[in-house]
């Protein structure tokens, strides 16, 4: 009887210890929404964001918050709003390669001119040296199609989207920065060739390759890849776009949906914050989206002195916690976002805006200053 007892007594501490635990979490959960929530709304009623998209998926939750606006002046951002990624796009591009490579239609360690017209690899800066690995992870040595001095003036200037060439011509007979593979330069152009490659092994649209490739096997339902799409308007859902202007912001949504439109390869996806978040968890904590070894490769970080470490399609960086993320970020004329995931935690974290940072460093400093912030709230 007494050992009856006993064991009563053990499971009603065991169950209470238990319930307790469920609703520590529980409640340590609904504490770190409101803290999000509140930097979120801080960030946009003071004007420096029109709109937030914040995506958390943690060991034992995942959530969506938004503060602000969508399109101004009145209508509310929400969960299901469509956000311009920009240069998260490149994630998705590497993923497509690496899954050539596993299909063995590209070796990562042959030169780009194996796949790509003499009439393209002729016409660049280290067109016959670089290999599809030095364009992965950007130490290419390529002039970027951004550093072109003409470039800024003729996209407002003319009618949008450039094609292929257009882009491509803003980096012909250019020089190259360094020999491929001794340093690290960012260069957008490196992703756009990768579509291109990606059409020629394939013979098809590369549109239709990461949309039936990586979106699709993903699981994404709204996640959109839209440059050779065919639209001429962005998606129902899709945010409207600003620049800060003198603390207010100007609408230029006509001109973010033409230069994403432009931008294959290297920007592209519109796509909510949770879908995102999703994408990356299954990437790189589920790990279900590429097999191990090309994961590995895709893991693989450039490390040269004072530069960022870059693998193929992946930064790596860490807080000023210590802590590793990886992921990317994006910038765009009216845009910006982060995605970056936690391995010591296993918990990724997307945010959005649909404010320009790409031309506006006081606004970069501002969304940057605004990930950190979120960052030290969520990870311990």
């Amino acid at each position: 009887m007494r050992l009856h007892y006993l064991l009563i007594s053990i499971l009603f501490v065991f169950f209470s210890c238990s319930n307790d635990d469920e609703a520590g979490t529980k409640n340590n959960n609904e504490e770190l929404k409101k803290e999000l929530q509140q930097l979120l709304d801080a960030a946009t009623t003071t004007n420096q964001f029109p709109g937030l998209s914040l995506s958390v998926i943690t060991g034992n939750d995942s959530f969506t918050l938004s503060s602000g606006y969508a399109a101004l002046p009145s209508a509310k951002i929400n969960e299901n709003n469509l956000c311009y990624m920009q240069s998260i796009s490149k994630t998705f591009t590497a993923a497509a390669i690496l899954k050539l490579t596993g299909e063995g239609k590209i070796n990562l360690n042959a030169t780009i001119n194996n796949y790509l017209p003499e009439s393209i690899t002729n016409a660049i800066a280290n067109g016959s040296t670089t290999k599809v690995r030095h364009l992965l992870n950007m130490t290419s040595g390529l002039p970027d199609y951004i550093e072109h001095p003409d470039f800024f003036n003729d996209i407002v200037t003319n009618p949008l989207p450039f094609d292929s060439q257009a882009i491509l011509g803003y980096v012909y007979n250019r020089p190259a920065h360094f020999t491929p593979g001794t340093n690290y330069h960012y260069a957008n152009i490196n992703y756009h060739l990768l579509a291109l490659i990606i059409e020629e092994v394939t013979g098809q649209n590369h549109n239709n390759y990461i949309k039936d490739n990586v979106i699709a096997p993903s699981g994404l339902k709204r996640t959109f890849y839209i440059p050779q799409s065919g639209l001429t308007a962005p998606l129902a859902g899709t945010t409207s776009c600003y620049i800060a202007d003198n603390g207010s912001f100007t609408d230029i949504s006509e001109l973010q949906f033409g230069t994403v439109m432009s931008f294959i390869g290297d920007d592209g996806i519109v796509a909510t914050t949770t879908d995102i978040a999703a994408f990356y968890n299954a990437l790189l904590n589920k790990k279900t989206i590429l097999p191990t070894a090309l994961l590995n490769e895709m893991m693989i970080f450039t490390n040269f002195n004072g530069q960022p470490e870059y693998g193929l399609g992946l930064y790596r960086f860490k807080t000023s916690s210590g802590k590793t993320a990886i992921g990317h970020d994006g910038s765009g004329a009216g845009a910006a976002t982060e995605a970056f995931y936690f391995p010591d935690s296993k918990t990724t974290i997307v945010l959005a805006t649909n404010v320009g940072t790409l031309t506006d460093e006081e606004k970069a400093e501002a969304f940057r200053n605004l990930r950190n912030a979120i960052f030290s709230a969520i990870i311990k």
